[in-house]
């Protein structure tokens, strides 16, 4: 089993409300770093994603080593509907790569980086 996890250097909590949002899900667990700010700052959090579990953590990520053009998380959605209502909460502050429209190989699909820099693939 490989399980993604992101590092999002304190944006993590505001991560986790788009995400629950986009992806219609609920975080499965989430553990704070009660010495620094409780409640704010998070040390493990787990949700899934499409069926896919999905690790995050304000810790153990930088700047400097982005994984932006190595990796991107690709999210297979049922329909363009479900994809197009997921990309609309996603999409501000994101950085577009491939617009939305069909392709050869996908009805629907469209690359972005969203506002933590994460790089995702929304495809039916």
């Amino acid at each position: 089993m490989i399980v993604p996890q992101l590092y999002l250097n304190g944006t993590c909590c505001e991560a986790i409300e788009l995400y629950k949002t986009a992806f219609n899900t609920e975080t499965d667990s989430i553990m704070f770093d009660t010495q620094r700010e409780p409640e704010k700052i998070v040390i493990h959090a787990e949700m899934h994603v499409l069926g896919t579990r999905l690790m995050l953590s304000d810790f153990g990520g930088t700047r400097e080593s982005s994984a932006d053009t190595t990796m991107e998380i690709v999210a297979i959605f049922e329909n363009d509907d479900v994809l197009r209502k997921a990309y609309q909460v996603m999409n501000d502050g994101s950085k577009t790569i491939t617009p939305i429209g069909p392709t050869f190989y996908s009805p629907c699909l469209v690359q972005f980086i969203d506002k933590f820099g994460v790089r995702w693939c929304f495809m039916v």
